[in-house]
């Protein structure tokens, strides 16, 4: 049964993924703890495989276009490894509840974030790495502590702070969520035993297998609308979230 939840709910996400372009962890951790009825750490843990193999997948097809800057997301990546390892060890610190109800709390903010959405270039003389530095590391606590990608913190910091063109933003990010996600996940380990493999492995081909054949939509549709139809459902998720845990 836990398959074929993780079919449906891989599909699900992926369609996020190919036609929003960003936001799957968003979703892909409650739907993981809520559906399919994982704990807040193993969902978390699994949800680095779902969000790590879609990046790559969604990396690869930017190659051939070259909309991506390869070597500026390794270097935005490794910069946040200090944070990345904080992040994972946090994880024993928070009973699952608490850890579901400050996941909550980041859905909010990263709806609030792309409601907005109006991230745009501006001149950048220098880039300013201290910056840099505490910006990424920042990122990668969120990712070992909650299992996310982090693209919709990840893409303005490229544009504001390194001065990445929009257009080449997205897919630099996607190489930075697949590695934070590998990163993140290999410090995990001892949490494995908490992934239901084929479960999670059918999900994330179906993740990515969805995505790939949704991208082509993403152009076809009013991107503005799209980041705030889907601001709205992470809030409505979110606020589900945070019911549920008080029902308990």
């Amino acid at each position: 049964m836990l398959i074929l939840e993780g079919l449906l709910l891989g599909i699900v996400i992926g369609t996020v993924l190919g036609v929003v372009g960003a936001g799957g962890a968003i979703l892909a951790v409650p739907g993981l703890v809520a559906v399919m009825g994982l704990s807040a750490t193993a969902a978390t843990t699994s949800s680095m495989i779902i969000v790590g193999a879609a990046a790559l997948s969604g990396a690869a097809r930017r190659v051939k276009s070259k909309n991506l800057d390869i070597k500026t997301g390794i270097t935005f990546s490794l910069l946040g490894f200090l944070g990345t390892l904080l992040g994972t060890r946090l994880v024993s610190l928070f009973p699952d509840r608490v850890l579901i109800l400050l996941f909550a709390l980041l859905m909010f903010a990263a709806a609030i974030g792309m409601w907005r959405n109006q991230v745009t270039n501006k001149e950048i003389t220098s880039a300013s790495w201290p910056l840099v530095i505490l910006t990424a590391s920042a990122i990668g606590v969120l990712t070992g502590l909650f299992g996310i990608g982090g693209g919709f913190l990840i893409v303005p910091a490229l544009v504001l702070i390194l001065g990445v063109k929009v257009k080449l933003a997205a897919g630099t990010s996607l190489v930075a969520i697949a590695l934070n996600s590998v990163i993140a996940f290999l410090l995990r380990h001892n949490y494995w035993h908490l992934v239901p493999w084929s479960s999670i492995l059918v999900f994330t081909g179906a993740a990515v297998a969805a995505s790939f054949l949704t991208t082509p939509l993403a152009a076809k549709l009013p991107a503005k609308d799209l980041a705030r139809a889907f601001s709205a459902l992470v809030v409505v998720v979110a606020i589900y979230m945070v019911i549920a845990q008080g029902l308990k």
